[in-house]
């Protein structure tokens, strides 16, 4: 590679963005097209998974032996990786962006992965039907700027990212890592937790249950969940609210009884996690 060269950052590129959408501060979807730039690629917020919609086949990396692109080839770039590309004629992407934590919290939540296991590999151009199908068929054809849409985007997110753990063979134990909080007691605190998310939880409640000091007991919950206590309580309770929403219960009645000071309290929370507002929630899901 001739390191004389420039290279331009993709987001200051002439690339042209047709739309894009936050779904949660976790999650995010944007489409573009591009054509014969030299540029390099990194997210420094978020991991990245790219499918080429169209064009890409005179495309290659230039930073490693890559081959050459094309429509239904995706790539796979871990928040934090510089990856340096020669486009060639026009082509249209579209780029799904998550959070490691967000990802993290998903494989433990359907897999449960340990976190701690959990590294994304730098991918270019390989071909997965099923993702492709989920792209091209619900999320290509969506009204992203519609709110209805979100929650069905938000639910399509994470069945990709369920999807590319386990086409990747990320499900798949390392074996077992030491340190970090002993599953048993894991599992106490987790069940404390679950049984009191309705009150104000104190750290030194949890540490006492683990038999550490405030500080050790924080570092090892948030190796085990990938989330501190306080999110991980936060979201125990907009779960909960998701639940009582179906139902007949006023909004400042659920606030109350998911631990949360009054009904703003909750909305602010709610949306920031889910993407929406509780009412929002409700007309989405056809309720009242």
């Amino acid at each position: 590679m001739n390191e004389n060269v420039r290279y331009m950052s993709f987001f200051k590129s002439s690339k042209v963005c047709h739309r894009q959408q936050g779904i949660t501060p976790k999650l995010a979807w944007a489409q573009y097209s591009n054509a014969y730039d030299r540029l390099y690629y990194q997210n420094d917020k978020f991991h990245t998974l790219s499918l080429y919609l169209s064009g890409g086949e005179q495309t290659h990396r230039t930073d490693i032996r890559s081959e050459l692109g094309g429509a239904g080839k995706f790539c796979l770039m871990p928040q934090g990786c510089e990856s340096r590309w020669q486009l060639g004629d026009p082509q249209q992407f579209m780029h799904l962006y998550f959070t490691d934590s967000h990802l993290k919290q998903l494989a433990l939540q359907v897999f449960d992965i340990d976190p701690r296991q959990l590294a994304l590999p730098d991918l270019t151009f390989f071909s997965q039907p099923a993702l492709e199908a989920m792209y091209r068929q619900q999320m290509l054809l969506m009204d992203w700027s519609a709110p209805e849409s979100h929650l069905a985007m938000a639910q399509m997110s994470d069945t990709i990212l369920v999807n590319l753990l386990q086409s990747t063979g990320l499900t798949k134990p390392l074996g077992i890592i030491k340190g970090g909080l002993a599953p048993k007691v894991a599992k106490q605190v987790q069940d404390f937790m679950q049984a009191n998310f309705h009150r104000q939880i104190y750290l030194h409640e949890l540490a006492e249950l683990a038999q550490l000091s405030e500080y050790h007991f924080t570092r090892m919950f948030k190796a085990h969940f990938a989330r501190t206590p306080q999110e991980y309580l936060m979201q125990l309770r907009i779960e909960q609210v998701k639940h009582l929403l179906t139902g007949p219960m006023k909004l400042a009645d659920i606030a109350l009884a998911c631990g949360f000071s009054n009904q703003s309290h909750m909305g602010r929370f709610f949306k920031q996690l889910v993407g929406m507002t509780p009412t929002a929630y409700q007309k989405c899901l056809g309720v009242r």
